[in-house]
């Protein structure tokens, strides 16, 4: 059954606020779903847009799916209204129920959206929304995990906005770390020890190649050309066709 659309107000993030305090308490409290629909909690969505509750495997999933419902809309990006309200729409996918019957909530701005750079990607429903928006299929790298667990990748590339606004930077990490067999990283590849040719090396290494060479005038496979011998064990030995064309329109 689809939904409007609606956005949390100053009163609704309020109760939005203490239910996720009650929630890092180790309380056990019902969701407040009434605050999607109070015209004291919230407030209609313009242009109407209808949703419905559906699960989603994956944050690629629920990228995919806010993009088809949000076509056409520009701006959304910083809108704290509505994706605070997405957020407790489907609270029991982004924070859900453990074993012991608690949920873990963690950071406040992973629900009620923060728009600085600093905050604005660990959302678990914007930040997805914004890479898928950018990178369409090929984002998949970093949209890969639970919609309510959060990805190295994401969080690694999407924090750094020279990376995440570059499509061949984030096709280049794709073709070393993305296992095509299981749709997953790569095992050992965002090592935080930061191991030959692991995701903090290429971080390091992309930014340093930054100073000298125009990186977004580049096609990934000549970015791959760039790395040192340590990532060769990463490459594939063939670069993906789809990949050469681009998936999504403006993609190259």
């Amino acid at each position: 059954m689809s939904e409007p659309i609606r956005r949390l107000n100053a009163k609704g993030f309020g109760q939005f606020q203490a239910y996720l305090k009650e929630l890092r308490d180790g309380k056990t409290v019902d969701v407040p779903r009434l605050l999607l629909t109070d015209v004291e909690t919230s407030e209609p969505f313009s242009p109407q847009r209808l949703l419905e509750q559906g699960t989603f495997e994956t944050r690629m999933e629920a990228a995919r799916y806010l993009s088809r419902v949000f076509e056409g809309l520009h701006g959304l990006e910083e809108d704290v209204g509505l994706w605070s309200w997405l957020s407790l729409f489907y609270f029991d996918q982004v924070c859900p129920v453990g074993p012991d019957g608690t949920r873990s909530p963690g950071r406040e701005y992973r629900h009620i959206l923060e728009p600085e750079y600093r905050y604005g990607h660990r959302h678990l429903l914007a930040g997805p929304f914004v890479v898928f928006n950018l990178h369409g299929e090929l984002g998949r790298l970093l949209l890969c995990t639970k919609l309510h667990q959060e990805n190295r990748f994401h969080h690694e590339l999407a924090s750094r906005q020279s990376f995440i606004s570059n499509p061949a930077i984030i096709q280049a990490a794709s073709a070393l770390y993305l296992d095509e067999k299981t749709g997953r990283p790569k095992r050992g590849s965002p090592d935080p020890r930061g191991g030959p040719g692991t995701l903090p090396r290429f971080i390091d290494v992309v930014q340093q190649l930054d100073v000298n060479y125009d990186l977004y005038s580049m096609r990934p496979e000549a970015i791959l050309t760039l790395l040192p011998p340590e990532f060769d064990p990463w490459k594939r030995r063939k670069w993906p066709l789809r990949w050469r064309r681009g998936i999504k329109k403006g993609v190259t």
